[in-house]
């Protein structure tokens, strides 16, 4: 048994990918792997077209990584007039979301042998401009957007001239394919948590009003308030950019107004951030006179002052299906052209920026305990819970 053991690492030894070696070519491959040259080529570039078997595949594979080979790009985009790149337009580098988009749009291309260039609009002009530069000069094989001020015109013309693109997180009038997450249901979960915890005049900081995202979001708010027998007061709805200077703006009309909420579920982190802001300098004490909770989360929500209540929506797989819908694209297979990602479900991440509403002392007209400062309770321990 020692000696079969002693054996078997010999072969594992043998097997390991030696350093990578330019000089390697695929007619190096497809001698070792028993192929022809052509089959080594289709499987290395991830051609789903290519009939060969899982067995076929994993030699090829194998082969390939024993000898060092390294695809030569320069060739192949040459032979393909394709660079193997995709382009991903993001509002900026500052979006505190992002990130996450980014990560998942980069493992899906990674794994289709893609190389993800980003771009961002707010260094590169209007976004508009920074589209038509990277598909006129060829940088790109197919692009991403997720920039909120394209215009159906400019998509429009894309898919005339271009047709390889996707739209992320929003959905436009025109012919663009596109992939959103479930801004309704993410919405309806972080009003819902608040209802729950006695809140009945719950304002929503919006988004602007001439996207749909925000449209979707504030549908969601509604849909909760509806659902609790709770009316949307007049004002209570108030639309301003997912940024922290529109939250910090929006937050600064609601707490001025005559009436004022004891919560306010924003549509974004970002205008999250800002409205804690406002209300820490409107010595609006947060969450014991005013209660928050955001669409989206991030690391930084763990850190705030207090630590933010948020949604965490799908952001990774909103990402990859981007991708995947675009490499069907590119490669002229059938599927969806408009997807919902709805898995992994939108997710409540508890923390200290919401606390229970006191109930009114009996005889007490039960406005009195949520206008103006109302008396709350202190929240319970932080907590992840699943959204149902």
């Amino acid at each position: 048994m020692h000696n079969s053991l002693v054996q078997d690492r010999a072969d594992l030894s043998r097997r390991k990918p030696s350093s990578l070696r330019p000089g390697v070519t695929l007619a190096d491959v497809a001698r070792a792997a028993g192929v022809d040259q052509s089959t080594v080529s289709r499987v290395l570039r991830n051609d789903h077209g290519a009939r060969t078997t899982e067995a076929t595949r994993s030699r090829i594979h194998d082969e390939a990584s024993r000898l060092g080979y390294v695809a030569n790009a320069a060739a192949r985009s040459l032979a393909m007039r394709r660079t193997s790149t995709l382009g991903i337009l993001i509002p900026s580098s500052l979006n505190l979301v992002i990130v996450d988009v980014i990560r998942g749009a980069q493992d899906a291309a990674r794994e289709l042998g893609y190389v993800l260039m980003v771009a961002d609009a707010s260094e590169l002009g209007r976004a508009s401009d920074a589209v038509r530069s990277l598909v006129l000069e060829g940088r790109v094989d197919g692009l991403l957007i997720a920039s909120g001020t394209i215009t159906d015109e400019v998509t429009d013309d894309l898919l005339d001239g271009f047709g390889n693109c996707v739209i992320l997180n929003r959905r436009i009038g025109g012919r663009a394919p596109s992939v959103i997450e479930d801004d309704d249901l993410g919405m309806f979960i972080a009003t819902r948590e608040l209802i729950e915890h006695g809140h009945e005049t719950i304002a929503c900081l919006a988004g602007p009003i001439d996207i749909d995202t925000s449209r979707r979001r504030v549908a969601g708010y509604r849909r909760a308030m509806k659902a609790a027998g709770l009316k949307v007061g007049k004002g209570s709805v108030v639309h301003r950019p997912f940024d922290e200077a529109g939250g910090f703006s929006g937050t600064t009309e609601l707490l001025s107004g005559p009436n004022r909420p004891s919560a306010i579920a924003s549509a974004s982190l970002a205008a999250a951030i800002g409205g804690l802001a406002a209300a820490r300098g409107m010595n609006v004490g947060v969450p014991d006179e005013l209660s928050f909770t955001a669409f989206h989360d991030a690391p930084i929500a763990n850190y705030l002052s207090p630590p933010l209540t948020t949604v965490a929506m799908p952001l990774g797989q909103l990402g990859r299906q981007a991708v995947l819908m675009l490499h069907r694209r590119l490669t002229g297979v059938s599927g969806p052209t408009h997807v919902t990602v709805q898995d992994p479900a939108p997710r409540l991440i508890r923390r200290e920026s919401v606390a229970r509403l006191a109930k009114p002392r009996l005889g007490e007209p039960k406005s009195a305990a949520v206008l103006g400062h109302p008396k709350l309770l202190r929240p319970t321990t932080p907590e992840a819970t699943p959204a149902i």
